[in-house]
């Protein structure tokens, strides 16, 4: 009894899983259809925005595609580009944040991935006046020129041995000093 219930029961959940998956299908714009896991990477042609323009004959100037598991909408149209820009942009603002994402920023807390909305806002506020003034970047002129210089004395001395110089190296531990010592 239980050897029939288990490929009935599966069956049946596959079935339903795939009307699901067709009832949120036929909410999105059309596009091309996607393959399971890769979705339609396969389908972009190497020059892109002739692909593209394919599309959007094809589909119309909205368009559903999917990277791998990842839904995008194409937007070929330049009036329906402006209405989306500038008209809905505060609707369409928010970041998808994944699990690692959000604890890093402590569930949108911060500048980068918060939500569009008041703390957005004061956040924004705060750094534009606190941290980007020309007056703050005044004073930490010399902490860049400091870092600036031992970097290239860093790089100079890396001269001297022979062997390969790492300039992205340098780079990122000039940056990180940097963000450490404001």
């Amino acid at each position: 009894m239980a050897l029939l219930l288990l490929p009935i029961t599966s069956i049946l959940l596959l079935f339903l899983a795939y009307k699901l998956y067709q009832w949120l299908r036929f909410r999105l714009p059309p596009g091309p259809r996607p393959w399971p896991i890769v979705g339609n990477l396969y389908d972009i042609k190497p020059v892109k925005f002739r692909c593209y323009a394919e599309w959007a004959q094809a589909y119309g100037p909205i368009i559903s595609v999917w990277f791998g598991s990842t839904l995008n909408v194409i937007v070929s149209s330049s009036d329906l580009a402006k209405e989306v820009l500038k008209e809905r942009d505060q609707q369409l603002a928010d970041r998808q944040r994944s699990r690692s994402a959000a604890r890093f920023s402590r569930d949108g807390k911060d500048l980068i991935w918060a939500d569009y909305g008041p703390h957005y806002v004061k956040v924004r506020k705060v750094c534009t006046v606190e941290l980007f003034s020309p007056s703050r970047l005044g004073e930490l002129r010399p902490i860049r020129e400091d870092e600036v210089t031992a970097m290239v004395e860093s790089i100079f001395k890396d001269c001297v041995h022979p062997g390969m110089v790492k300039l992205t190296y340098s780079c990122f531990l000039v940056f990180s000093s940097l963000l450490a010592n404001i």
